[in-house]
């Protein structure tokens, strides 16, 4: 797959996960307990997967050009997926518990999820895309 490419899925992927938020607060006002977990866990695999390839491919090509220093930026940014990943974490943990505590960390999840997908897409993808084809023509 092609660098860009990567980068188009990768925010298909943000799109993707918004959408599971909005299912499981619908699921949450609801009282469909169930649904929300099931996607819940769907939301899960795909983070994790989304995490790996960021870090392997983005991350990568940023340190690799300006060096841990000048990625400093988008390793703030990609930070952010531990708080996002532990969260996710509690939600599922609650998911069994009231609703009332599930509604909360699911609104902070959400929140947390639209402030990084947000500095990923407004920040880092368009450094790593510019800096890829930099590179790519270098190469030629």
């Amino acid at each position: 797959m092609e660098f860009e490419e990567l980068i188009s899925v990768l925010i298909a992927e943000h799109a993707e996960m918004k959408r599971d938020l909005a299912q499981i607060k619908q699921a949450l006002s609801n009282r469909d307990f169930s649904s929300a977990s099931r996607v819940l866990r769907e939301l899960d695999l795909l983070f994790k997967q989304h995490i790996a390839d960021e870090e392997a491919q983005v991350l990568r090509i940023l340190i690799e050009a300006y060096g841990v220093k000048g990625t400093d930026d988008a390793i703030a940014v990609f930070r952010q997926h531990r708080p996002i990943y532990d969260l996710m974490e509690e939600v599922k943990r609650f998911a069994s518990l009231s609703s009332e505590e599930l509604a909360s960390d699911e609104d902070r999840l959400r929140q947390l999820l639209e402030d990084h997908t947000l500095a990923e897409e407004s920040r880092v993808f368009p450094r790593a895309v510019s800096t890829y084809k930099e590179r790519s023509v270098a190469e030629s």
